[in-house]
């Protein structure tokens, strides 16, 4: 499996989309698609936070070094939800575009 692969594959297996991992690491959808088709990759600068968003290792997401399995990463991720009517509030947020997650959180500050 090859960084597009895995980029990938954890991404999905967070319930992200293109857009929310987008989002999360300030730059365009099509950037990440860029990565995850192989057409481009991070920059340096960007590996820092692409490990912090998406709770792997950096040896995982370049090398392919062993990690947990997918559905462990998503329980885990899933973990911070403490009920069901959180679980719908994620689930409603991630769908939201960038401009409408700012507005939520701006109406909600």
């Amino acid at each position: 499996m090859s960084f597009p692969e895995r980029l990938k594959a954890t991404r999905l297996a967070l319930g992200l989309t293109q857009e929310q991992l987008g989002y999360e690491l300030n730059v365009t959808k099509s950037t990440i698609s860029a990565w995850e088709n192989g057409r481009d990759s991070p920059g340096f600068r960007l590996l820092p936070k692409l490990k912090m968003v998406l709770g792997v290792s950096l040896d995982h997401l370049i090398c392919g070094d062993p990690v947990e399995g997918a559905s462990e990463l998503k329980s885990k991720y899933d973990a911070q939800v403490r009920n069901d009517a959180e679980a719908q509030l994620l689930k409603g947020y991630r769908r939201l575009t960038a401009k409408r997650r700012k507005g939520l959180l701006a109406m909600i500050d």
